[in-house]
């Protein structure tokens, strides 16, 4: 096995306020400032969107290496909010969860700023919590886990419309190890997030380097398919990255999608960076490869320049 293999490296938000995005990662989880770029023209027509695309992204990191979260704003397209009866069992990737070792300084944080939580469980050390965030829209479920230096994110989840297909995908094209869905979440965990008595089939697909991707199909209540002219630039959780420090194992890792029939976008690859996205609805995955020299430059590390609200601070 490869000494480097495809992990989860990335959660990709599109957010109505980034710095509402930045301030709740900030102050609630603890995330850091990792840097921040704007895109335009070829770069965003990897996310299937037209050249005269432009964007700003904002990315941030915690505790686990090679891994970030990136937010976008995107200024052309114009963003389209999500739909106000959305519910995180409709199609699309709807929930990811943060480990933390402060679970107060969470609720803290949410009742400060007015966040309801839609739902709790357990006690101390082993709380959780789930909440929508309020400007991507998706929810986040908060898993304390202690002693522990986090933050962590230990997992996405994709509600698709076919599981069966979901499956044939992670499993023989991505390579990841499927486990059973009960692993993460048992029925009544549904409750956390809205969706108690809720139906539902799937599997954890386990990638070999790290991260946990939950996919599941509800059918009570069914989820509802993405809106027929949906855009990366929408918002809400737009995917996640499956990479790769070794650039081989993303460019074997594309062949396969294509191998499989499943298109992407166009694949940029001048031999230190490589990547591509797929789009195609159930499937929404960034595939990459950054070398660590390029941390900085590309939001995989922390940035020396801190939040203005964090200088002179402890």
């Amino acid at each position: 096995m490869t000494e480097k293999p495809l992990s989860l490296c990335q959660v990709a938000l599109c957010s109505s306020s980034p710095s509402g995005s930045l301030r709740l990662f900030t102050e609630a989880f603890g995330f850091s400032n990792a840097g921040s770029s704007a895109a335009w023209g070829d770069v965003l027509a990897m996310q299937g969107l037209p050249e005269e695309t432009h964007a700003i992204i904002w990315w941030m990191v915690g505790s686990q290496p090679f891994f970030q979260l990136e937010i976008f704003h995107h200024g052309f397209p114009e963003q389209r909010p999500l739909p106000d009866d959305w519910r995180p069992c409709d199609h699309g990737w709807v929930r990811f969860g943060i480990e933390v070792a402060d679970f107060e300084r969470v609720e803290t944080h949410l009742a400060r700023r007015g966040v309801p939580v839609l739902g709790r469980s357990g006690e101390a050390p082993a709380r959780r919590l789930a909440f929508r965030e309020p400007y991507a829209g998706c929810v986040i479920e908060v898993i304390e886990r202690w002693p522990f230096d986090g933050p962590l994110v230990a997992y996405a989840t994709s509600s698709v419309a076919d599981i069966g297909e979901a499956r044939a995908f992670y499993s023989d094209t991505v390579g990841a190890e499927l486990r059973p869905l009960d692993e993460l979440h048992s029925l009544k965990d549904e409750s956390l997030w809205g969706l108690a008595g809720a139906d539902r089939e799937g599997f954890l697909a386990c990638l070999p380097g790290g991260g946990v991707l939950e996919i599941v199909q509800y059918t009570s209540p069914a989820g509802r398919p993405r809106r027929a002219d949906h855009r990366s630039s929408d918002q809400g959780f737009l995917n996640v990255a499956v990479g790769s420090r070794d650039i081989g194992e993303v460019r074997a890792l594309i062949d396969r999608v294509h191998a499989s029939g499943m298109p992407t976008t166009n694949v940029v690859d001048n031999g230190m960076i490589c990547g591509t996205y797929i789009i195609e609805a159930g499937f929404e995955m960034e595939m990459l490869s950054i070398p660590p020299e390029l941390d900085a430059a590309t939001g995989f590390a922390k940035s020396p320049v801190p939040f203005v609200n964090e200088i002179g601070n402890p």
